[in-house]
């Protein structure tokens, strides 16, 4: 599993699209732990996110569950975005140039 992991890091990285999807993710996951207590700062965060994602990766049905995920308070501590898009990009095999 850590293997398939590191793969799906090393697939989003070395595409450009990938890597600018990966560091919105990664920037949003920070940005959403630090504004855990205030609530509609965050939920503008996971907006602007999804739909910056949108832009950069195209419409894919997995982001929506992510952003399911982070609107839940309790859920909000969990790197969605990462983890979602490191899913995609291991999955998409390269298709965003």
């Amino acid at each position: 599993m850590i293997k398939k992991f590191l793969n799906n890091f090393k697939t989003a990285w070395n595409l450009p699209g990938w890597r600018r999807a990966l560091l919105i993710a990664v920037l949003s996951d920070i940005l959403g732990f630090a504004f855990t207590f205030t609530p509609p700062v965050y939920w503008i965060i996971d907006v602007i996110t999804v739909i910056v994602l949108f832009v950069l990766i195209g419409f894919k049905w997995a982001l929506l569950p992510a952003l399911v995920v982070e609107v839940i308070p309790p859920l909000q501590l969990f790197p969605a975005w990462t983890l979602v898009v490191l899913a995609l990009a291991g999955t998409e095999n390269g298709s965003i140039k």
